[in-house]
């Protein structure tokens, strides 16, 4: 089956063109611009189209949370992961590295392997369980044991998929959990840490290679230690996740960023919570006792007022970046889509439009809202009909007006 999507400004091979793109067998195949071929087309008129986004950290999103307290049943879990990939095609989302809990990998797996209405899962993300720092109002409460029995559990759960994992290099005992994550080909990531700027390279000496939202709970820069932050900027080797909120980092720090080092090392995450897509309130949070406001400027805080993930889409960072910052689309499309398809090694078929790629793909307005999204050519979200996908039973058990 042939499909044609017709626009006036798609970015095909990192390039503003008019025309067409040609989808067959789930594959791009061809861009147009022959009259006949177009008349056959969906027609999006002016709105553009750029490849689909590529989430390597998103906890949840629409009320599906898969990081905190949750279930241990496979049952109750694989369908929270199932309307969760499902809810991300409305945030032009087409690949993702579920972020979720350690008790989770095992189901997020499994749903990998069906065939889903929604985002493809091309890997598993496990932030943590070993961290350290918690940033600013943040209360320290330690980490749990460090246990090598725990990481080989989670790699078996992974069966294959388990591709990141984030972890605070300076924690005791943790080298041999290094060593072997490294051994059966996991990313490890820089994350949540303590350490000072020659702590830090020496952690991306020992082989981690990610920067885990850089910026954000790690040591920052001082003209006499440039910390955490420092070391993720100037190390050429790291890749740096980076929230573009402007809520995370300021668009000024963002800035500096790209100045320092090329976008092509950055890939834009969302670190989106379940929460994600909520109404301005107080909610019941994902661990015994905390309460998280989301705030009109669309912060999610803790009681303690500490950030506690994004509740914007990359998708939202992509139009600060283009709008506010005054960066190319082409550029900022690659560190949303390209670059984490190099890092982990999916480029051949994910991350641009191009002949011989997956067709994974989002329409948007010029407000940065979803249109339409595509996975492999087919349609997963229409903003016409998928109308109401957040989590009904979110609204009745997490949110404090309404159960006080």
């Amino acid at each position: 089956m042939k499909t044609i999507l017709k626009s006036e400004r798609i970015l095909w091979n990192g390039q503003w063109q008019s025309g067409a793109m040609i989808i067959e067998a789930g594959k791009l195949t061809g861009f147009t611009q022959d009259p006949q071929l177009l008349a056959e087309a969906v027609d999006y008129g002016s709105q553009r189209i750029i490849p689909g986004i590529f989430d390597t950290h998103n906890h949840g999103t629409h009320g599906y949370g898969l990081s905190g307290q949750v279930s241990a049943d496979p049952q109750v879990q694989k369908p929270i992961v199932r309307h969760y990939l499902k809810a991300l095609g409305s945030q032009g989302v087409t690949s993702i590295f579920p972020t979720c809990a350690v008790s989770m990998i095992r189901s997020v797996s499994e749903v990998a392997d069906e065939d889903n209405e929604g985002a493809d899962i091309v890997g598993i993300h496990s932030e943590g369980p070993w961290l350290n720092r918690v940033g600013e109002k943040g209360i320290r409460t330690g980490w749990p044991e460090v246990s090598l029995a725990t990481a080989k559990q989670m790699v078996a759960d992974g069966q294959g998929k388990l591709k990141l994992v984030a972890l605070a290099p300076e924690i005791p005992g943790i080298d041999p959990i290094i060593d072997y994550f490294l051994s059966e080909g996991v990313t490890l990531a820089y994350a949540h840490s303590d350490c000072t700027y020659d702590e830090a390279m020496a952690a991306y000496a020992r082989g981690l290679s990610v920067a885990t939202h850089t910026g954000n709970v790690m040591t920052g820069l001082h003209h006499r230690d440039i910390g955490g932050l420092g070391a993720a900027l100037n190390h050429e080797n790291v890749e740096c996740e980076v929230i573009c909120d402007g809520l995370h980092i300021s668009l000024e720090m963002l800035k500096l960023y790209f100045k320092l080092k090329d976008p092509s090392r950055f890939m834009m995450i969302s670190d989106c919570s379940g929460m994600a897509g909520a109404p301005i309130g107080q909610y019941k949070g994902w661990y015994p006792g905390m309460i998280i406001s989301i705030t009109p400027e669309g912060f999610c805080l803790s009681d303690t007022g500490r950030l506690c993930g994004s509740s914007k889409p990359v998708l939202y960072g992509i139009g600060n970046l283009v709008e506010k910052l005054g960066m190319p689309m082409s550029t900022v499309s690659r560190m949303a889509s390209l670059n984490p398809a190099k890092k982990y090694g999916l480029a051949d078929r994910k991350g641009s439009l191009e002949v011989g790629k997956d067709a994974d793909c989002v329409v948007i307005t010029d407000d940065y809202q979803a249109v339409a999204t595509y996975v492999r050519g087919r349609k997963v979200y229409d903003c016409q009909t998928d109308t109401d996908l957040f989590n009904p039973e979110f609204y009745r058990e997490m949110r404090i007006e309404e159960n006080a």
